[in-house]
């Protein structure tokens, strides 16, 4: 079994964030991982790309072609990624352009976008066997919960994971 993941959004919306606490929780549950960040040097509002790979044997070449699913956190990340989009009938696409409304209607607030996709993430990776929501939960926790802003976060994390 591989999964393969794209990541892609703007500088400082938390994508590379979102790519430790994946690979973390499924390094710790006893899979393959390999990471390859992706950003350019003006890091804030530039595209930032994380490819994660996860798997049940060893990683042979890290970078690929046709992601499993596909997370587009902005509009300049969705022109940065259309090559990966092709046969999308075959790729999972978390599209922030298709939940933004319910977003803004549940009031979470746009510095809390990414802890809400890695909740979209993490159902995927529950489903596939990979990790235990609890578990990602729990490195959330670590590293934000003494950051400004923990409360909302606890509470988005908590809305992702049941829609």
């Amino acid at each position: 079994m591989i999964l393969k993941i794209l990541l892609s959004g703007d500088g400082g919306q938390g994508i590379q964030l979102i790519a430790d606490m994946i690979c973390r929780v499924s390094f710790e549950a006893g899979w393959h991982v390999t990471s390859i960040p992706n950003y350019g040097l003006e890091q804030r509002g530039g595209v930032s790309l994380n490819f994660i790979q996860i798997s049940d044997k060893k990683i042979v070449y890290p970078k690929f072609s046709k992601p499993d699913v596909l997370l587009i956190m902005s509009s300049q990340a969705r022109e940065r990624t259309e090559e990966y989009q092709k046969d999308s009938k075959d790729i999972k696409i978390l599209d922030i352009k298709e939940i933004e409304d319910n977003l803004k209607k549940n009031n979470v607030s746009m510095q809390s976008y990414n802890v809400f996709c890695l909740g979209m993430i993490t159902k995927i990776l529950e489903e596939k066997n990979i990790c235990k929501k609890e578990d990602v939960f729990t490195l959330i926790e670590k590293k934000l919960s003494t950051k400004l802003g923990w409360e909302e976060n606890k509470r988005v994390w908590g809305f992702s994971i049941l829609n």
